[in-house]
């Protein structure tokens, strides 16, 4: 009897190529191709973060987040937070949004197939601490803001940062300016 399945990583550097001419080589060169478009994006230190849950650290509940405009841009020259965060006794969402020019302790490293990434920006006087954890299978992603106030944990997806779409009404309101 053959065994009920096998079980190979397809992601470490020990394993041999694989063969595209089959159906599992070709799986195997997509799974490579995404870890190797996210291990890109980290090593360029530019990247956004679009989150789909949220929860308030470190038992709150969990909640969904259907708005796509949320996010968190990170790059070598600056730092954008758009984020949905949670206040208070009552649990009431605001809003987290703020630029920062700069962003300090920089530290990304790969373990396996996961990147960790730690960094802090200031705003306003205040710190935030970001904890990001990426990935390169699934990629899932978990980010954990931490600051005066609040302490949020976002599982979402990174990737190329998309344009800014500024809906219709405020187009119409800037060009009457």
């Amino acid at each position: 009897m053959k065994p009920d399945f096998t079980s190979a990583d397809t992601l470490t550097r020990d394993t041999p190529p694989a063969d595209p001419r089959t159906r599992a080589g070709r799986r195997a060169c997509r799974a490579q191709d995404f870890a190797f478009g996210i291990d890109s994006l980290v090593a360029a230190k530019s990247f956004a973060f679009y989150p789909t849950t949220m929860q308030a650290a470190p038992k709150g509940e969990m909640r969904m987040i259907y708005a796509e405009f949320y996010y968190v841009y990170i790059s070598p020259v600056d730092l954008e937070v758009h984020m949905p965060v949670e206040r208070g006794v009552t649990q009431y969402v605001s809003m987290l949004n703020f630029d920062a020019d700069s962003i300090g302790g920089y530290e990304a490293a790969k373990h396996q197939t996961q990147w960790f990434i730690s960094f802090s920006a200031a705003y306003g006087g205040q710190n935030y601490d970001f904890d990001i954890v990426i990935s390169t299978v699934t990629g899932e992603t978990i980010l954990t803001i931490q600051g005066p106030a609040t302490a949020m944990r976002y599982i979402g997806t990174i990737g190329r940062r998309q344009q800014e779409k500024i809906p219709s009404e405020h187009r119409r309101l800037q060009s009457e300016r």
